[in-house]
C-alpha cells in the first residue's frame, strides 16, 4: 500500500486526494510535482508543522524550564549569595552534607527528566509529522519502554559525535530508531544511506542550525527557550528529510 509523501498515512490506489492531509496526489499515490524540495523546504516544511502543532515544543520546552529551575536552585543554595547566607551559620557543619546530597538528588532528577523528555520530544514530532494525536505522557511511556534502547544509542551517539562530521548520521539514528522502531545497526545503515543521498540539504539545515543557536543564545532571559524550540524545528526538518528520503525508495 502507498504513502502520502506529504504526511506518511498510507493512503488506497489510484486516490487523487489524500483523506488525512488532503494534498492532491499524482498517479499511484505519488504527490504532484514531487521531488527534492531542497532544505528550503525542509525548513519550511518544519516550521509550518511546528506551527499548525505548538504542543510538539511541550516535551523540549519543559525540558529547558526543569533545567532552568534546577540550576536557579542550585545557584541558591551553593553560589557565592547562598554561600554568604549559610557562612558562621552555627549549624552548616552538620547541614553540608545534607545540602551536598540535595544538590546531587536534584542534579540527578533533572539529568533524567531532561534526557526522557529529549527522546520523547523526537517521539512527539513523529506523531505530528504522521498526524498522530500529540500526548506528553504517552510519549514519555513510550520512551520508558525502550530507555535501554535509547541508552545504548546515545553511548554510541556520543563515540560517533567525537568526530563532528557524524553528528548529522547521530541525530538521523535518533530519528530512525523512533520512526521505524528499529535497532541501533539498522537505524545507522539508513542514517548513512540518507546522508548519502541528501547531503546537500543536510549540510544546509545543520549550518541553520549553528547559526540560529547561536544568534538565538544571545537573546536576553529567553535566549534558551528560543534555542531549544529551534532545535524542535531543526529535529522535524531531519524527520522530514528521511520521510521524503523513504518514499522515494519504495
Amino acid at each position: 500500500m502507498p504513502y502520502c509523501p506529504e504526511c506518511g498515512k498510507e493512503i488506497d490506489e489510484g486516490v487523487a486526494f489524500c483523506p488525512s492531509c488532503g494534498v492532491r496526489l499524482g498517479a499511484g499515490g505519488v504527490r504532484e510535482g514531487y521531488g527534492g524540495v531542497g532544505a528550503a523546504g525542509h525548513l519550511s516544511h518544519a516550521f509550518n508543522l511546528a506551527m499548525e502543532k505548538p504542543m510538539v515544543f511541550a516535551p523540549s520546552l519543559l525540558g529547558g524550564v526543569i533545567s532552568v529551575i534546577i540550576g536557579g536552585i542550585s545557584v541558591a543554595l551553593f553560589g557565592a549569595s547562598g554561600w554568604a547566607m549559610w557562612r558562621g551559620n552555627p549549624f552548616l557543619g552538620p547541614a553540608v552534607p545534607g545540602l551536598a546530597a540535595t544538590g546531587a538528588l536534584l542534579a540527578i532528577a533533572g539529568g533524567v527528566a531532561s534526557y526522557l523528555l529529549g527522546f520523547a520530544s523526537i517521539d512527539m514530532s513523529r506523531d505530528a509529522y504522521v498526524g498522530e494525536p500529540l500526548d506528553l505522557m504517552r510519549s514519555v511511556n513510550y520512551v520508558v519502554e525502550r530507555i535501554g534502547t535509547f541508552i545504548v544509542a546515545s553511548i554510541v551517539g556520543a563515540v560517533m559525535a567525537i568526530t563532528v562530521i557524524l553528528i548529522p548520521a547521530v541525530i538521523f539514528m535518533f530519528v530512525i530508531i523512533v520512526v521505524d522502531e528499529t535497532g541501533i545497526g539498522a537505524a545507522i545503515s539508513r542514517a548513512f544511506s540518507v546522508i548519502g543521498s541528501d547531503l546537500g540539504d543536510v549540510v544546509v539545515v545543520i549550518i541553520v542550525a549553528i547559526i540560529g543557536s547561536a544568534v538565538l543564545g544571545w537573546v536576553p532571559l529567553v535566549g534558551g527557550l528560543l534555542t531549544t524550540a529551534l532545535n524542535v524545528v531543526i529535529g522535524l526538518a531531519f524527520m522530514d528529510i528521511y520521510f521524503r528520503h523513504k518514499r522515494r525508495s519504495l
